[in-house]
């Protein structure tokens, strides 16, 4: 049995699903919750992978006969103490890509949004952290809350994104939550809008307010969603979890009226 401490405890299903730091987070979340899922790890990598997060790497290529030999130089290749080329990373791929296009064929101005949002406790307080970009323009916002979850932050990033559009857009949106994405990119937020607010079980859905105001603008706008891995060296999506901190720490922090009326 590995002695490795655990510091990480991943929640695959439970009142709030994620990764938190503490047991004791990780116990309000899946103590007396039926058919729990969750585990502790001695490494972030090790509870991504059991959250899904982290993708498999590609099945090795077997070279065909006739190939020639590892050690062998293809003709044309550059000598061995050439340079090498530098990798952009994907990250950084995306964000060009999508900047330079200003219009969509459509017609519709073309908006790069990034989100973030960030708890301390979960339930606790709370904030979001919002990155806009068209062109040359650049937008941050960012708000705090006393008392809200994690889940619930990443939503309203999203929502306070979209609202800050003034007209209608095509909108290529990054979230780190899983939660999120998975709920607008399969269809779960329409059905459940469509089912009342009820899962397949008959469980009412947790933040109907937000999945419904979500969808209401997903109406007005052509979004595309988009899942980046969180703390992986996105420019963009660091700047978002730090305005997210920040805005959870502050001493002037907004209501969530919504979630603290149902406590």
């Amino acid at each position: 049995m590995s002695n490795k401490r655990k510091q990480y405890y991943a929640v695959r299903s439970g009142r709030e699903s994620g990764i938190y730091l503490t047991w004791e987070e990780c116990k309000t979340q899946v103590d007396g919750y039926a058919k729990a899922e969750y585990k502790g790890f001695g490494s972030l990598e090790e509870a991504e992978a059991y959250m899904g997060y982290v993708k498999t790497a590609k099945p090795s290529v077997t070279k065909p006969s006739g190939a020639k030999p590892s050690g062998a130089k293809p003709s044309g290749a550059k000598p061995s103490g050439a340079p090498k080329k530098r990798r952009q990373p994907a990250s950084s791929e995306h964000e060009i890509r999508a900047t330079e296009m200003l219009e969509t064929s459509d017609g519709l101005k073309h908006v790069v949004i990034y989100t973030d949002g960030a708890c301390t406790g979960n339930p606790g307080p709370g904030g979001y952290g919002v990155v806009l970009l068209h062109g040359e323009n650049r937008k941050e916002l960012s708000g705090g809350f006393r008392l809200t979850t994690n889940n619930r932050m990443e939503m309203l990033a999203c929502i306070v994104g979209l609202r800050a559009l003034k007209e209608p857009s095509a909108v290529t949106l990054y979230s780190d939550s899983q939660y999120l994405i998975n709920g607008m990119t399969k269809g779960w937020a329409r059905r459940w809008k469509k089912n009342n607010w009820k899962k397949g079980d008959d469980e009412d859905v947790r933040n109907p307010d937000l999945w419904r105001e979500m969808l209401d603008l997903c109406d007005k706008h052509k979004v595309k969603f988009n899942w980046v891995r969180g703390h992986a060296g996105n420019k963009e999506n660091e700047r978002c979890d730090q305005l997210a901190r920040v805005a959870a720490l502050g001493f002037e922090m907004a209501i969530d009226s919504v979630y603290e009326a149902k406590l």
